[in-house]
């Protein structure tokens, strides 16, 4: 279940990651030819570039997750090497450390 759960979030992080690229790389369409809505279009590339490095952040985090399944080690903690509460794994599956480590 876990495994689905991660490889879900990652299929729709990766459509979301592609569409952001093809937003940024304008696949639909040059600038305009009006400056004043040039400024605009490349104020939103600046929010498309964030959302670009928050997606390519979280599909990182679930990958290692997913590597951290694989070799048995899922829901331990990295750094204390305690496990990590059901709860906050159920919060967010990808979790690498506990509640305490993460402070």
């Amino acid at each position: 279940m876990v495994r689905r759960t991660l490889l879900d979030k990652r299929a729709e992080l990766v459509v979301r990651r592609d569409s952001v690229s093809a937003d940024m790389h304008r696949t639909s369409g040059a600038l305009s030819a009006d400056f004043a809505e040039q400024a605009v279009e490349r104020q939103n590339d600046e929010v498309l570039e964030r959302i670009g490095d928050a997606t390519f952040a979280e599909i990182a985090s679930i990958d290692r997750a997913l590597a951290r399944l694989n070799a048995g080690r899922y829901g331990t903690c990295a750094q204390c090497r305690k496990p990590i509460d059901a709860r906050r794994l159920a919060a967010w599956p990808y979790a690498e450390t506990c509640v305490s480590c993460s402070k």
